[in-house]
């Protein structure tokens, strides 16, 4: 019965897009300046900014679509492909559904929060429809075995970690150098990544979420460890004491509010 229901959930998929128009080559390019434009210093996103430049995120959604776009490249191009898709259909989501409050909000048929956002809507990449849970879990998680993944993915909720201002690059040094300054980035974020209580180290509940990838993929790292290497100044020598005395800590709370950027976050 589970496995029926399942499949009946999945034949009943909402189908978002693409858009009805025809990119150009210089489609990514576009899309690149309009992440700079509307992503501001602190990783939040001015939605009003891009509304008016809806037009580079539909023709980059429309470019993701075509399956030409997807042909004749390696496997490890894919990487910074499907990290660059997830954030723009996550945004790309949220205008359409008229800009929820949280992405938690939408409804749909799994009674579950955030089901209707995350895995009963799908969208066009290539040949294949896939939800945002697909291209997280399926593309990304699973496949590229990179615990810095869940510092690039942004759910455009406001304790997702900062969302970076520039498409990742295919190029494997570059897209190295780009996820360890997104981790960087996230442990540094008082709110959004790791702070401390007393003697007590707050993790972003993501850590708890995912601790498999994080403990696995570390090669059994403890976490004040493991973010120690991403910190700097006085928060790294707290975290490298905090793991000699056993790594005390508890994980903090998370805001799915939509993560818009107030005037002092502009």
């Amino acid at each position: 019965m589970t496995a029926w229901l399942l499949l009946t959930l999945i034949g009943c998929r909402q189908s978002m897009g693409p858009p009805d128009v025809v990119p150009d080559e210089t489609a990514q390019e576009d899309w690149g300046a309009t992440l700079r434009e509307v992503v501001t210093a602190k990783g939040y996103v001015d939605y009003d900014r891009l509304e008016q430049r809806r037009d580079t995120l539909d023709a980059y959604v429309a470019w993701l679509a075509d399956p030409i776009n997807w042909e004749g490249k390696l496997t490890r191009d894919w990487h910074a492909r499907y990290l660059n898709a997830y954030n723009a259909l996550v945004l790309y989501q949220v205008l359409e559904r008229d800009r929820p409050a949280s992405v938690q909000e939408p409804r749909r048929l799994i009674p579950m929060d955030g089901a209707a956002f995350f895995l009963e809507t799908q969208f066009k990449l290539g040949h294949d429809w896939l939800s945002l849970s697909e291209i997280e879990h399926e593309r990304v998680r699973q496949r590229e075995l990179d615990y810095r993944d869940h510092a690039a993915l942004n759910c455009a909720s406001r304790s997702c970690p900062p969302m970076r201002n520039e498409l990742y690059k295919a190029r494997g040094d570059l897209l190295r150098l780009q996820l360890d300054q997104q981790m960087a980035r996230w442990v540094m974020d008082n709110e959004r990544g790791v702070h401390f209580e007393d003697d007590v180290v707050v993790f972003s509940p993501i850590f708890d979420w995912f601790a498999g990838d994080f403990q696995f993929l570390s090669a059994g790292l403890d976490l004040c460890t493991l973010t120690s290497q991403f910190a700097r100044g006085k928060k790294r020598k707290r975290l490298e004491q905090a793991a000699v005395e056993g790594c005390k800590h508890r994980f903090g709370d998370y805001d799915w509010s939509l993560n818009h950027a107030s005037v002092d976050e502009q």
